[in-house]
């Protein structure tokens, strides 16, 4: 099995589940017998409430798009087992419906590359990450990026990659490839350059999780915690004031490499939920924006994002970790009007380096932050004035995976 985005799927379902089941395959024998390699390009576990539950914000442009699609295609002498679209809204908590489509990772054996890219949040990043490192294969490896997936995957480099895992183990042909290391990083500087190194697993052993604290007063990022209490506002509907920012500088060469937490106390002054939207950027020394490819080849995007519905806050503290907040999804938890209540917020995973003299913007806002192409979060739960609170018993703080050099 192979390919990229949609294409990995076989019989309407994803690799993932196929190779969990260990269906019967050619002569009675087994998935995990016969189908000796995988090569998930971009994967997210398409079907799972992890994906689909992501932050609780609906996404309302490529799903739509994507079911459109399915719909127009299948064959029309048999209905579809489901109207997606109409079964999504009326499961808003993560309940059987989304367990039922849930791959159980740890069941899959057989051989696996697996790609990940820095580019896809909110499509593919988490469950390619997520796929990697929680299938029971013994011989898997990791092919990270930066670029646009579809010109990454056909590449002389990708390509012929593909071609010695699948000759490996389909052909038997003893070419060595059990040498690969097991992780190919990609760290991003700009649009276009990436440094390339390999490590021994995903997450990184080496990194630091520093908190960069919050301080609403100066809108700076600290490696102190500022011991005065702040507050900062902004309109969650958009505008000139549609967003409050926090800046960190390097003094040194820094890499920041994996998930992020954003741990903030919010308030809100009118209704009974938030919808929170994050973005990191980098700027040079100049105060100028670099920019790094995001969803569906948008090239003007930023570092990492994330985004939270505030009533979906809710922890499980056994599957959290640093880097990777886990949201049970299970129940809603409103807010009232002026009710200051703690949130942390997932920053999917990515690898940047920031040289010295270059900044770290983390923006906070209550929409998406750009125009994605057929990408949205179009059912807004938002009114009144947001604020964040920082400094003294609020330690609002991004918990970033730093390695410096």
């Amino acid at each position: 099995m192979g390919g990229a985005s949609v294409l990995v799927n076989r019989v309407g379902r994803p690799d993932w589940r196929v190779l969990s089941c260990h269906v019967p395959m050619a002569r009675g024998r087994t998935a995990s017998a016969v189908i000796k390699g995988d090569l998930p390009v971009g994967r997210r576990h398409r079907s799972s409430a992890r994906a689909r539950l992501s932050g609780r914000c609906p996404e309302t442009g490529f799903t739509t798009l994507w079911w459109r699609r399915l719909q127009r295609a299948h064959n029309r002498h048999f209905a579809m087992a489901e109207n997606f679209l109409d079964e999504r809204d009326r499961h808003p908590f993560d309940d059987a419906y989304w367990a039922s489509k849930r791959p159980a990772l740890e069941r899959i054996e057989v051989p696996a590359l697996i790609c990940a890219s820095w580019s896809d949040h909110g499509l593919h990043t988490r469950g390619s990450l997520e796929g990697f490192e929680r299938i029971g294969s013994a011989q898997k490896w990791l092919y990270t990026h930066g670029g646009r997936k579809w010109h990454t995957f056909y590449s002389p480099e990708a390509r012929e990659l593909q071609r010695r895992f699948f000759d490996r183990f389909l052909k038997s042909e003893a070419n060595g490839f059990e040498q690969t290391p097991r992780v190919r990083l990609a760290v991003r500087r700009s649009l276009d350059e990436s440094d390339i190194r390999t490590e021994p697993d995903w997450p990184l052993a080496q990194i630091a999780y520093v908190p960069l604290y919050l301080d609403g007063p100066t809108a700076a990022l600290r490696t102190e915690p500022p011991v005065d209490e702040g507050a900062v506002s902004y309109r969650p509907s958009g505008g000139s004031r549609d967003r409050a920012s926090f800046v960190y500088g390097f003094l040194q060469d820094t890499e920041i490499s994996g998930g992020m937490n954003l741990k903030l106390w919010v308030s809100t002054s009118a209704g009974d939920d938030m919808d929170i939207f994050v973005l990191l950027r980098k700027f040079n020394a100049n105060g100028n924006e670099i920019f790094f490819y995001g969803y569906n080849g948008f090239d003007r995007d930023g570092v990492a994002k994330g985004w939270l519905r505030v009533s979906h806050r809710e922890l499980d503290n056994e599957r959290s970790r640093l880097g990777r907040p886990w949201h049970t999804h299970r129940q809603r938890q409103p807010v009232r009007p002026g009710e200051v209540v703690p949130v942390e917020i997932e920053i999917l995973a990515s690898c940047t380096y920031f040289e010295a003299g270059t900044s770290l913007r983390l923006d906070v806002l209550g929409h998406d932050a750009a125009r994605y192409p057929a990408f949205k979060h179009g059912r807004s739960v938002n009114s009144g004035v947001h604020s964040i609170h920082t400094g003294g018993k609020y330690p609002s703080a991004l918990i970033a995976p730093l390695i410096r050099r």
